[in-house]
């Protein structure tokens, strides 16, 4: 099953579509929060067709929303920033999602993005949210002190990598996207398509940007 899903998930990446891992359609039962991070304006179709494609009732993006726009370096950017912003955030809120959260990134404008949304919430640096019987904590950065939470989202950076640290299970929205079972707990993974570092600017290599 694990070579079949493999197969599978190699050929998604090269004709660019979604893959979507067969444990969520056996196993997940919902509601769903998706997870992600560090988003390039290059892979903002590829993460909406994601979204319609396991339907979460809550999405929680933790920065650097259009990634390609290195805003904290190229302040003149900040055009071409909003337009793409406004697109995804447009998108998202569209798709009929219950919640959507977000966790300001260094490349991102907190004025701009909270000019932007209608019904999203900006998470603050130590604000921590409930759904069902989970506490999520959703920063830009990996926080080694923290609010106490079920679940540690972040992105940034490559390090640290997804971990159990105590009860609390950490996930790196750089390396993947998350869908989270929040009936059960359940992390389902969900790569990035091919080229996502690239259009970044990231390099594995690297620890962050």
């Amino acid at each position: 099953m694990r070579f079949i899903d493999s197969i599978k998930k190699s050929l998604s990446l090269l004709l660019n579509i979604p893959y979507i891992p067969e444990a969520f359609y056996t196993r997940g039962k919902g509601p769903f929060l998706l997870h992600i991070s560090d988003t390039p304006e290059e892979i903002h179709g590829y993460v909406l067709k994601t979204v319609k494609k396991i339907n979460p009732q809550y999405i929680v993006h933790t920065g650097d929303i259009v990634d390609n726009i290195k805003l904290e370096i190229y302040k003149n950017k900040k055009m071409s920033y909003a337009r793409a912003l406004k697109s995804l955030v447009q998108q998202m809120e569209n798709t009929g999602a219950k919640g959507i959260y977000y966790a300001v990134g260094n490349h991102d404008d907190g004025d701009i993005l909270r000019d932007t949304i209608t019904h999203g919430r900006i998470m603050g640096k130590n604000e921590t949210f409930i759904l069902g019987k989970y506490a999520f904590y959703a920063n830009h950065y990996h926080q080694e002190k923290r609010p106490a939470a079920d679940f540690h989202l972040f992105g940034h950076a490559f390090s640290p990598p997804n971990k159990k640290d105590g009860d609390e299970i950490l996930l790196n929205g750089t390396l993947n996207m998350y869908t989270i079972d929040l009936s059960t707990g359940e992390v389902f993974c969900m790569p990035y398509p091919l080229g996502t570092n690239q259009f970044r600017k990231m390099e594995r290599v690297r620890i962050g940007i």
